[in-house]
């Protein structure tokens, strides 16, 4: 059975702090929860959810910013939504999800971020694609 999430990874050539400050302010993703690791690199961690009417579910997204030296990587990773087995598709829900929570924050922080990564249908067997990025 296909897995019903997508993964983004991108890139900001802006500080850590500044994404940080924009996604608190992206609800969808970040109505759920967020922190900031005290870790080095700085790593702060959100997660939204957003009901879907075409996937007739609410759909969690996870995004994860990473300090680096040459601004921050932004990992969203968007899914949920299956009921059953019959549900093998969301029509593209979890996409449309990682993109809008991706697109809301370039809008914020008036920048064009560079996808580094991205995999549709992951499962634990494709997510070594969005490691060490």
């Amino acid at each position: 059975m296909g897995k019903l999430v997508h993964g983004v990874v991108v890139k900001f050539p802006i500080g850590f702090d500044t994404i940080v400050n924009a996604l608190k302010d992206v609800n969808i993703a970040s109505n759920v929860f967020s922190e900031v690791l005290k870790t080095k690199p700085r790593i702060a961690v959100f997660i939204g959810e957003k009901y879907y009417f075409r996937a007739k579910s609410g759909l969690m997204a996870t995004t994860i910013v990473i300090e680096s030296s040459e601004g921050a990587v932004v990992k969203v990773i968007a899914g949920g939504g299956r009921e059953s087995f019959i549900d093998f598709f969301d029509l593209g829900a979890s996409k449309s999800y990682a993109h809008k929570i991706l697109n809301e924050l370039a809008n914020k922080l008036r920048l064009k971020p560079t996808i580094i990564a991205e995999v549709d249908h992951l499962d634990h067997k494709k997510a070594h694609k969005l490691y060490g990025i």
